[in-house]
């Protein structure tokens, strides 16, 4: 029961779980040494391999502490099974990789074509070893590889796909299984639209189906894409097979085998026009957005800087405008994305689980209802499958913890995700971004913006320190804001009087659906037992405005204490700014999360 996956993520299963194989660098050099098994590769080799024309000058020393780590995780990982040990050897010609036979994914396809192809052409095993081998894939070979030389082997292995695709479609079309070449090529050709051999077949089977209008409808669709996209006619093939079917001659049962053309639709930076409507779920971006034009500058780089980016984590403390953040970058970016734009809420509630969001998501992608994968692997496999080879952005609102997030996100190719989380979680796979209160002066331009500039400008003191009483939480600033806007006889000299008051500050600071207790209240009630008794002590102890170590309590040891306090920094209701002259931690609390500490006391 062991399987190296190299169709897809790289990736161990043993019992069919997945193995945690560590850094990427690490993954490519096992990857590296799975594609040649029983062939001894040199350092020199790996190097190139994991590295390219840019090695680090201790790249041999990063190869050799690699091979001793993946012997000892290896050897860890396969103890419990029957099979044969995988291990990492060195001999004469350099390392390489004793693996059961048919234990990877990649030589287990190559085994099922070779083996397919050398099958009699009307042979029933034919059809079904080559649908076996299209079953291993799971997205692009090498996912998460992002050297030149995992580019190119993903890039072979993607035609040689094709061509398999193509053989296995006219074996159906031998046994008369119209319907089911349909339904495989319309999902390949969502992500590959341009590869004009299966746009060939789907027109055919459409055809041979009796639907002859959407056959003609199919033909068009196609030659209008290739004229667009590449300037080109359709082959004479296609066009003979066009012919044919406006004079109702039923074409040849042995469809024609050119090599297959493939064009990354979204390295054109087109969307794919009149095969596939690109999804768009996300919801308006919040209304009166201002104050954050270098987080959105540097959130947007993160998404383009690279062409196969890593998702992102936007966290940060509540009401802090992670959301808003988000969806105001994805509309930012929706010409950047023409795969699609998909939007799930993973907040508390029995319509958040991973199988429930991923049922929403693959119906947006275009899945029916009577198709709908019923297991969670299943779904996370098609899922990965429809955005490997387009470039969509998934945004992933309000996540809680880890396992929520890593069925959720794309597995490699041009698409990736956004996620929201008001907990710094430990994802290794994805880039973190931190996104903090407001200056003073980022909070007067959002008053300003909602306010207007004839009500801020005269009062501009007040206003900043209104804005101050606000900890610069942009949900606290909105909510006073609008009340401002719905008493328009109010002046600020009058609203800082009252918010002032700590016993009003909190109600002051929320209004209508802009309710900043009831986002500390999602906060407070995700934390245990000790961080929420701290948290309630800090709010009684501490008076406004003072930083401070972490205090005793009674029953609990100074390293409880310290722990729950680390708790509390990750759910962003303290922040750390210092050591003192003994090496303790020094910390700081808004006033808004003092005030709600306090008063849950109360």
């Amino acid at each position: 029961m062991i399987q190296f996956k190299l169709l897809g993520p790289v990736q161990l299963h043993v019992h069919g779980k997945i193995v945690d194989l560590g850094p990427p660098r690490q993954c490519s050099l096992l990857a590296a040494l799975l594609v040649d098994p029983g062939r001894p590769l040199s350092i020199d080799t790996l190097i190139d391999r994991v590295w390219g024309d840019s090695p680090p000058v201790a790249a041999r020393d990063a190869v050799y502490t690699y091979v001793a780590r993946l012997r000892g995780l290896l050897t860890e990982a396969t103890a419990g099974t029957d099979a044969p040990p995988v291990q990492v050897n060195r001999g004469s010609g350099g390392y390489l990789v004793s693996t059961p036979p048919g234990s990877v994914d990649l030589w287990h396809f190559m085994d099922l074509v070779d083996r397919a192809r050398a099958t009699d052409i009307d042979d029933p095993g034919r059809v079904e070893q080559l649908a076996a081998g299209l079953n291993l894939w799971n997205g692009s070979a090498m996912t998460g590889l992002d050297s030149e030389w995992a580019r190119r082997l993903s890039e072979s292995l993607h035609r040689l796909k094709h061509d398999v695709t193509a053989d296995w479609a006219d074996a159906e079309f031998r046994r008369g299984n119209h319907s089911l070449v349909i339904n495989r090529l319309q999902t390949a050709l969502l992500d590959e639209p341009l590869a004009e051999g299966l746009q060939e077949r789907l027109i055919r089977a459409y055809f041979l189906n009796g639907e002859t209008a959407q056959a003609l409808r199919q033909y068009e669709l196609t030659r209008r894409l290739i004229a667009d996209e590449l300037g080109a006619d359709p082959s004479p093939s296609m066009r003979e097979l066009h012919s044919r079917i406006l004079r109702g001659d039923p074409p040849a049962m042995e469809a024609p085998v050119p090599p297959t053309v493939t064009v990354r639709a979204e390295s054109t930076g087109h969307r794919p026009r009149g095969l596939a409507v690109a999804p768009d779920t996300l919801p308006l971006a919040p209304l009166g957005f201002s104050g954050r034009d270098t987080e959105l500058a540097t959130l947007t780089g993160m998404l383009t800087d690279d062409p196969a980016p890593r998702p992102v984590l936007v966290t940060g403390g509540a009401g802090v405008g992670k959301t808003a953040l988000v969806l105001q970058a994805a509309d930012c970016l929706r010409d950047q994305f023409p795969g699609g734009l998909l939007y799930a809420d993973l907040a508390d509630g029995s319509s958040t689980t991973p199988e429930t969001v991923l049922g929403r998501l693959l119906t947006a992608l275009g899945i029916p209802a009577d198709a709908m994968p019923e297991n969670l692997a299943e779904r996370v496999n098609l899922y990965r499958a429809r955005l490997a080879r387009r470039r969509a952005l998934v945004i992933l609102d309000n996540a809680a913890t880890e396992a929520q997030i890593i069925p959720l996100l794309p597995a490699g190719g041009a698409s990736t995700a956004l996620i929201t989380s008001r907990f710094a979680l430990g994802l290794t796979t994805v880039r973190t971004f931190v996104l903090h209160e407001l200056s003073r002066t980022q909070g007067l331009q959002m008053l300003v913006a909602t306010v207007g500039r004839a009500r801020v400008l005269p009062e501009w003191e007040d206003a900043g320190t209104v804005a101050d009483h606000c900890s610069g939480i942009p949900l606290a600033l909105r909510a006073v804001a609008c009340r401002m806007t719905a008493r328009p006889h109010w002046t600020f000299a009058r609203m800082l009087a009252r918010i002032s008051d700590e016993q009003r500050r909190l109600e002051l600071v929320s209004y209508q659906a802009l309710d900043m207790r009831a986002s500390l209240d999602l906060t407070f009630e995700r934390l245990d037992g000790i961080a929420a008794r701290l948290f309630r002590e800090l709010g009684r102890r501490m008076p406004g405005g003072t930083d401070f170590t972490a205090p005793e309590l009674p029953g609990l040891s100074a390293d409880e204490v310290e722990d729950a306090m680390d708790r509390l920094v990750d759910a962003y209701l303290l922040s750390e700014v210092g050591r003192d002259d003994t090496d303790r931690t020094i910390y700081r609390m808004l006033d808004i999360h003092r005030i709600y500490a306090k008063h849950l006391g109360d």
